[in-house]
């Protein structure tokens, strides 16, 4: 008896982002220096990505923002978690928990650890509802798409967050995806669980998806 086609499409989409990961986590590696580089200064003093991460937060009027620690050639989020600090934005970074799933305490400069996988995370007390009390979320990913298609890194915790975050419905706070200009894409490999995002934030620019 043949495999079933929806077994070998679902087969293939899990390829295809695996390998697609590859090629981005290689690129980042290999050009991850290059384009911290390359990201923009503007006449403030901050990079492209900070100022862009700005624009969007102060444009929503966003008190409250949920965030991450850039790490491994991730676009560096450092100067808009300081931005925030001084300006009176609290932060919410994740911890990852055994379960897959995450979750969120306050941003204090100076009291990160060092969590899951060696990246940065908060060490203060959780947030009772995490993520669900923030105006703004921004997530990191492998790509983005320009219908906000999003690729993850595989190991789901985000897609779990971001799944939680949509069953609020009209009460969800707007998800902009944090990645290098490059990694804007036409399409990204999509399973039915995956949840797509408002938009991205680049060293370029502030995309909208939809």
């Amino acid at each position: 008896m043949g495999i079933p086609f929806s077994v070998r499409s679902y087969a293939g989409v899990v390829l295809e982002k695996q390998q697609l990961r590859r090629e981005i986590q290689a690129r980042r590696g290999a050009r991850g220096r290059a384009d911290q580089a390359a990201d923009p200064v503007a006449r403030t003093g901050r990079s492209g990505v900070t100022e862009n991460l700005i624009a969007v937060a102060t444009g929503i009027g966003a008190t409250r923002v949920a965030c991450f620690v850039g790490v491994r050639g991730e676009p560096d989020t450092a100067g808009f978690l300081a931005w925030a600090h001084t300006t009176g934005v609290d932060v919410l970074l994740p911890r990852s928990l055994a379960d897959g799933s995450l979750e969120w305490a306050l941003h204090v400069p100076g009291n990160l650890g060092t969590g899951a996988f060696g990246i940065p995370e908060p060490q203060g007390p959780a947030v009772v509802g995490g993520s669900a009390t923030v105006d703004l979320i921004f997530v990191p990913a492998a790509a983005v798409d320009v219908t906000g298609g999003r690729l993850g890194w595989g190991r789901g915790f985000y897609d779990r967050e971001l799944a939680r975050i949509a069953a609020l419905g009209a009460a969800s706070p707007a998800v902009f995806a944090v990645v290098w200009e490059s990694e804007i894409l036409a399409a990204v490999p999509r399973e039915p669980h995956d949840v797509p995002v408002h938009g991205a934030v680049t060293e370029e620019t502030v995309h909208h998806f939809g």
